[in-house]
């Protein structure tokens, strides 16, 4: 059941308004497709980067990713998107569509790749696992504040990763989403861990 998604069925001007005034564009796809697609188109004329993540997964309408900058997807989103299942074959299809991706891998951290051919992966932290459940959005959201805040591709993925890694460690979806100040000192955490 779609619910309160299912009722909205266009952009009003308000909505373009702010997606003018936005840096990021974080879109799904529990949206009406043609809304994914119309503000997409939306981002895209106003310049504002535009960041999918084809869940939960279905085809998507030609010419939507023409408008997207940046694709988010976990491993079987991309091999559905692509038809492939090989880690690098999937990146390398996927950024034949797209300028930038980012492919999540769940335990084993992410991978980014850029059009340009600039590639980082990024190792997940080992934590306790209790709820997988807001994992992507999470890292969807963080990745996404830290984009709109100019911070480089390495530095906004281990952001991410971070908040993803504090999600899984509590049970419920938005009840598991850590805040800002939670981000902030466990990806500082890792950091030091790594020096």
């Amino acid at each position: 059941m779609a619910g309160a998604n299912a009722e909205v069925t266009a952009l009003t001007h308000a909505d373009q308004d702010v997606i003018a005034r936005s840096d990021v564009l974080l879109l799904q796809l529990e949206l009406p497709m043609p809304v994914v697609a119309a503000a997409a188109a939306a981002g895209r004329r106003a310049g504002t980067r535009v960041v999918l993540t084809p869940a939960p997964a279905r085809p998507l309408p030609g010419g939507l990713l023409s408008d997207v900058d940046l694709l988010v997807a976990n491993e079987p989103e991309a091999s559905q998107l692509t038809g492939l299942t090989a880690s690098p074959a999937v990146l390398a299809a996927l950024l034949e569509q797209v300028p930038e991706v980012v492919i999540t891998l769940g335990a084993a951290g992410c991978r980014y790749g850029r059009r340009s051919g600039a590639r980082i992966a990024v190792p997940a932290p080992v934590v306790p696992v209790i709820d997988t459940t807001a994992a992507g959005d999470t890292f969807c959201g963080a990745l996404a504040v830290a984009l709109a805040e100019g911070r480089p591709a390495g530095q906004a993925l281990r952001w991410a990763t971070s908040a993803a890694a504090l999600s899984v460690q509590r049970a419920g979806a938005s009840p598991s989403m850590p805040g800002r100040a939670q981000i902030d000192a466990f990806a500082a955490l890792q950091s030091a861990g790594e020096g």
